[in-house]
């Protein structure tokens, strides 16, 4: 098969144009670069940072990720992208990006919206926190909002607030040109926050019958997301059917529930390049944060709930995922609550 006929083509051409030598970036990650050619819509958070990171050391531009958003045609997203183009309003924009980012990448990435009186916030999620930041593929994510806003909405494009988890790069310049003055680092989330009355502002007199269209075939795309019965999928469904039900989910629990013998499912997973111990690290995480978020569960019945010995092992894990203790996550998610 010609390489250009890839699904992950686009991407590895959108590099070039950004001043990659691609034979370098092949030699550097080899296994990451076939990841994006092959797999592009399900490659993980962690490979596209690793690809960014390198991106910018090859280039020398240390905000490679965020210059994604001037290389890149949104052509090159497919039916996301014509849905993104074809937005009147900032709300239709959002609401696009939280609903149907998924028809695009569906590896763990999510945008999510969240409005109070005065203000609407985008964040910016992904699932995986086995690498200390995410910088570069964030700042493609946020970086997309104000850059696609600016043509039609000028200074109105420039958001309140930006914030980041990661620690601030030494250079500043660039996300001051897409994001404004006011950034903030070292955050609990990724996201970008405008005043609530830029929902309605019109970026396109758009054809609403184009867009209900558009709409259409992206809701059949992702009900047939939700039927894949990709062996990845299928172990995140029932990891988190177990859990919720304080069952046992060893790997040999999941290969039981999928009708396999232990040593089928270690070699299925081998093969389809699967870390059992990181995805099943990934639900608990998720779990764990939906409950110390939303709930007043105790910190033991958690622990117990998702499968730790004890709430020392659990708070342990947390560390490691969030660097913050459950406790810490629980009253900054209460305090924000209370300050919305």
């Amino acid at each position: 098969m010609d390489v250009k006929e890839l699904p992950g083509a686009w991407v590895l051409e959108t590099y070039r144009r950004g001043g990659v030598d691609l034979e370098v970036l092949a030699q550097q990650l080899p296994d990451d670069v076939e990841l994006m050619l092959f797999e592009m819509d399900t490659i993980l958070p962690d490979p596209i940072n690793r690809l960014l990171q390198a991106c910018a050391d090859i280039s020398g531009n240390q905000n490679f990720g965020l210059i994604m958003n001037e290389l890149v045609d949104l052509s090159m997203y497919g039916l996301f992208g014509y849905l993104l183009l074809n937005c009147g309003t900032v709300a239709d924009l959002f609401e696009t990006l939280v609903r149907y980012h998924t028809v695009h990448h569906n590896g763990g990435i999510t945008y999510e919206m969240e409005t109070d009186k005065d203000t609407v916030s985008v964040q910016f999620c992904h699932d995986e926190r086995t690498h200390a930041d995410h910088r570069h593929t964030t700042e493609w994510g946020l970086g997309f909002i104000p850059d696609f806003l600016k043509t039609t909405l000028g200074d109105l494009s420039v958001p309140l607030t930006t914030q980041f988890i990661n620690a601030p790069p030494e250079n500043l310049d660039q996300l001051h040109d897409y994001f404004g003055p006011n950034l903030e680092f070292n955050q609990p989330v990724d996201q970008i926050v405008y005043p609530r009355a830029i929902l309605k502002e019109r970026i396109l007199d758009s054809n609403q019958n184009l867009l209900n269209v558009l709409r259409k075939l992206a809701n059949k795309h992702l009900l047939d997301l939700q039927r894949d019965s990709s062996l990845r999928n299928s172990i995140r469904a029932i990891l988190f059917e177990n859990l919720a039900g304080s069952k046992k989910s060893s790997a040999s629990d999941v290969a039981g529930a999928l009708g396999m013998s232990l040593s089928t499912f270690k070699r299925k997973l081998s093969a389809e390049r699967i870390n059992f111990k990181t995805t099943k690290a990934v639900i608990q995480n998720e779990m764990a944060q939906k409950l110390l978020s939303r709930t007043d569960v105790k910190l033991y019945e958690i622990a117990h709930k998702l499968g730790f010995a004890n709430q020392s092992s659990f708070t342990r894990f947390f560390i490691r995922q969030n660097h913050q203790t459950p406790q810490d996550y629980r009253l900054l998610k209460r305090s924000k609550k209370t300050n919305n």
